[in-house]
């Protein structure tokens, strides 16, 4: 049973009906496991892909010849990756998913953080990550620091 909860002063509450219908046919004093996992804003995914996309078009493309194939680099050059051993010793890695199911808000939020700095350290010298972000930013008509700041605010429990 999954529902969205809302931390209101020390208790969780859900958000709609259906998460009401769900907690009202829990006992009293029932005990229920609880993993904490704050949905992702697809603003912040769209940023992503934007700056996947920007720096793609920096790039000579017999390296990355699509965008695709920079995604799957950068995932992998950030960490995520699983270790793989091929037959004959060599080591591999396969990038990982930043799926909506797979990366919570946190979770993808540190990953993307990882994400500009390696991208300024590696892709595109002499630009700062910050400088990446405001970017992106105006790429898709958000900007970071508001939705970073929407999230703090939200995790201390003011709406």
């Amino acid at each position: 049973m999954k529902f969205l909860a809302a931390k209101h002063l020390g208790s969780l509450r859900p958000v709609d009906a259906a998460g009401e219908e769900i907690l009202h046919r829990l006992g009293n004093g029932q005990l229920v496991e609880i993993e904490i996992r704050r949905p992702r804003n697809i603003r912040f995914h769209r940023l992503y892909f934007a700056l996947v996309t920007l720096v793609w078009e920096q790039l000579d493309e017999t390296r990355y010849p699509t965008p695709e194939d920079l995604h799957e680099a950068i995932k992998i050059a950030a960490g995520l990756r699983r270790r793989i051993v091929l037959p004959d010793g060599t080591i591999g890695f396969i990038p990982g998913s930043i799926a909506f199911h797979k990366m919570d808000d946190t979770e993808f939020s540190a990953f993307f953080d990882r994400v500009c700095n390696l991208v300024a350290k590696h892709f595109l010298p002499g630009v700062t990550d910050t400088e990446l972000k405001a970017e992106v930013e105006i790429m898709i008509g958000a900007t970071v620091e508001a939705e970073q700041r929407r999230r703090e605010t939200t995790a201390e429990g003011v709406p």
